[in-house]
């Protein structure tokens, strides 16, 4: 059966007359009532009583109106479910990350997601959490995989990983299996920028320690070198460490255990495309299968 017919026919009974639906329909009348025959010959029942006063529904038409109605608005939400999945197979997804979580777990994720959507553009941009926090809130990106302590709480949040924290110490400067936070006092603790960091001033203070920040604004890879060179201490996140992969410095847990949770934030009360939700759960895949890995346990 025609659905274009079956529209038709709605749109007569809508106009109360066939000149004017054909008006509003773009057909002519004598197209349209050729669509009306037809539909009729195709079911076996008049629909319409046709008269010089106008048109309405026969017996039959006001019997089946209520059905049809139903199936056009099934026939309009399907339509749209399926013209929203091929935009969105045919769409461009942003995604930005922090530097360790691009190297380590995108490639993977990307690649799984393009098995299942392979017509979507994926675009990466790795930057630092409080930029990342930026690009969602003005919808420069689409979502992001980054720190929970730098994203606001107007955004959406699913955790996916609580990366542990390192005391990073000179080489040969600390033995033991593990680091006690009270040994960072009197120490000069070298960040990146201390001004910028939530995530270690916070833990500090819940334990109430005092640490002395060295003034100096390094990139990551700077202050492992300067803590090799013996200039201080820091500490940074597992995956930090291995995506620097720094090898002269002692990294040790901290005691107790410190860590930050990654995950995946995006804005608040937009819908979450399908190729979308495919990559956060083929990250998940990615980030459990790391975790069950040789090094993982490890670590």
């Amino acid at each position: 059966m025609d659905v274009q017919k079956l529209m038709a026919l709605a749109a007569i009974v809508e106009a109360g007359s066939m000149t004017r639906a054909a008006e509003q329909l773009g057909y002519s009348q004598a197209g349209l009532t050729y669509m009306m025959n037809s539909l009729e010959d195709e079911i076996g029942l008049c629909l319409l009583d046709r008269s010089h006063s106008g048109v309405r529904l026969s017996e039959s038409g006001r019997q089946l109106m209520p059905d049809i109605r139903r199936f056009l608005r099934s026939y309009d939400s399907l339509d749209a479910a399926i013209r929203g999945c091929k935009q969105a197979q045919s769409s461009t997804l942003r995604i930005a990350a922090v530097d360790s979580v691009s190297q380590r777990w995108l490639p993977e994720a990307i690649a799984k997601l393009r098995g299942e959507y392979p017509h979507v553009r994926v675009s990466v941009a790795s930057e630092s959490p409080p930029v990342i926090n930026n690009w969602l809130k003005d919808g420069s990106v689409d979502l992001a995989v980054t720190d929970r302590a730098w994203t606001s709480k107007e955004l959406n949040w699913i955790g996916i990983y609580k990366d542990p924290f390192r005391g990073v110490f000179p080489p040969g400067s600390i033995g033991g299996d593990a680091v006690p936070l009270e040994r960072f006092s009197g120490e000069a603790v070298i960040m990146p920028d201390h001004r910028q960091n939530v995530d270690i001033p916070r833990m500090f203070k819940k334990y109430l320690i005092d640490v002395t920040y060295t003034d100096d604004r390094m990139s990551n890879r700077s202050v492992l070198a300067a803590v090799a060179a013996g200039l201080g201490v820091t500490i940074m996140p597992q995956l930090e460490l291995d995506y620097y992969a720094v090898q002269n410095v002692t990294a040790l847990p901290l005691e107790p255990n410190q860590y930050r949770e990654l995950g995946v934030a995006a804005p608040r009360g937009g819908q979450t495309s399908p190729a979308a939700q495919e990559f956060i759960r083929c990250l998940k895949q990615v980030v459990k299968k790391a975790e069950r890995s040789p090094a993982a346990a490890e670590e």
